[in-house]
């Protein structure tokens, strides 16, 4: 089980991901996180730590929290796309279980 802890706004380590807005449930990888490594994920308000479950690369999103289903991601504080494959806290989020709201990206096959 993956383990999402709020935490001190400043933590000893750099972060390894960013959330944007308090109402975000995806942040953004600020390097490349190793499956299993535990980072920091710095938001506007405060920190949290989670679990990082598979490899993801810079600059692509990791989960906050488990997304279901036809559940919005939101990035932003907007909803930037529809989950289409169940996410656990700490999942890569992509166009294999992400569908954009924005770009017109097929999905690809699980």
């Amino acid at each position: 089980m993956t383990d999402t802890l709020p935490s001190p706004a400043r933590p000893d380590e750099p972060a390894g991901a960013l959330m944007l807005h308090p109402n975000d449930n995806v942040a953004t990888a600020l390097r490349d996180l190793a499956a299993g490594e535990t980072i920091w994920v710095q938001g506007p308000s405060k920190a949290l730590q989670i679990r990082v479950l598979e490899p993801i690369a810079l600059c692509h999103k990791i989960a906050l929290e488990a997304l279901d289903r036809g559940q919005s991601a939101r990035k932003y504080g907007e909803v930037i796309g529809s989950i289409y494959q169940p996410i656990a806290a700490g999942g890569h989020v992509h166009v294999h279980n992400l569908k954009s709201g924005r770009a017109q990206v097929k999905p690809q096959e699980a």
